[in-house]
């Protein structure tokens, strides 16, 4: 047997094995896709929305923000923290904040304290709305 017909024979089984893992591969991608579909759609998260609100001591109890339109019936509305204080008589008080959702397009802050100070008090919120 010549060389010729040996690296003939190996040329057609390496292109042979090529086209399996092309298919192979091109199997996989499908796959693959269909997965990323499949994990995209079954989220159970449809939006999150997150904002910070500077509020000064001398603003009106109720403070109310806007956001993009959810179903009130599957949302959670979180306070997420805040900075500053409000302060009466050169006392500082702690920031006693409550806020929910007033409908399905706005927030509603209310404070519990109304000081004399000036320090504005920011306040990070956020909406989860859920698939």
């Amino acid at each position: 047997m010549s060389l010729d017909a040996v690296i003939s024979a190996d040329l057609v089984k390496t292109r042979a094995e090529i086209a399996a893992l092309s298919s192979a591969v091109l199997s996989a991608r499908s796959e693959i896709a269909g997965l990323t579909t499949q994990v995209n759609n079954s989220s159970v998260i449809k939006s999150v929305q997150r904002g910070i609100v500077s509020i000064l001591s001398t603003a009106p109890n109720a403070t109310v923000i806007n956001i993009a339109t959810v179903n009130p019936s599957k949302c959670l509305v979180s306070f997420l923290g805040s900075t500053g204080y409000f302060a009466m008589n050169d006392v500082s008080f702690s920031n006693l904040t409550r806020m929910r959702l007033l409908d399905s397009n706005r927030i509603e802050i209310l404070k519990s304290l109304t000081g004399s100070g000036t320090t504005n008090v920011e306040l990070s919120w956020e909406v989860v709305e859920f698939n």
